[in-house]
């Protein structure tokens, strides 16, 4: 048998408040541009599909692309690509530094390309282009 003892603490626990956003470039919208489409994600349309099928905001044909390929969403003024794809999403920033991203998500810079289930030149066909706007 045990017996337990319990009373409520008188302490009172107070944090310092942090500020998340406090020097943080924040941007206002994204715009992506594949062939004669642009499309906008922002406060007004916080997230966007990319891949094959035709009700994706921005379709793009192709053996190696998904039907819904990948998603990119506005999170806190950042804007984040999510990939949910069999081959993966490419994602080039303009000095040329690439990553791939499967399954995982990874927070779009101010501007490069997207190549989906392979990597893309600039210039090329199928890459989508994107720019980040304050």
């Amino acid at each position: 048998m045990f017996e337990l003892v319990w009373q409520p603490e008188e302490a009172t626990s107070m944090l310092p408040t942090i500020e998340w956003e406090t020097k943080a470039r924040k941007a206002t919208k994204l715009l992506l541009n594949f062939k004669d489409t642009t499309v906008e994600v922002s406060d007004r349309k916080k997230s966007i599909n990319l891949g094959r099928a035709d009700d994706n905001d921005v379709v793009v044909k192709g053996n190696l692309i998904s039907r819904i390929h990948a998603k990119i969403e506005m999170r806190r003024g950042k804007f984040v690509l999510i990939d949910q794809s069999t081959n993966g999403t490419f994602v080039q920033d303009v000095l040329g530094q690439e990553v791939l991203v499967r399954r995982d998500s990874t927070e779009l810079g101010d501007e490069g390309t997207i190549g989906l289930g392979r990597a893309e030149e600039p210039g090329s066909s199928l890459a989508i282009y994107f720019k980040t706007i304050e």
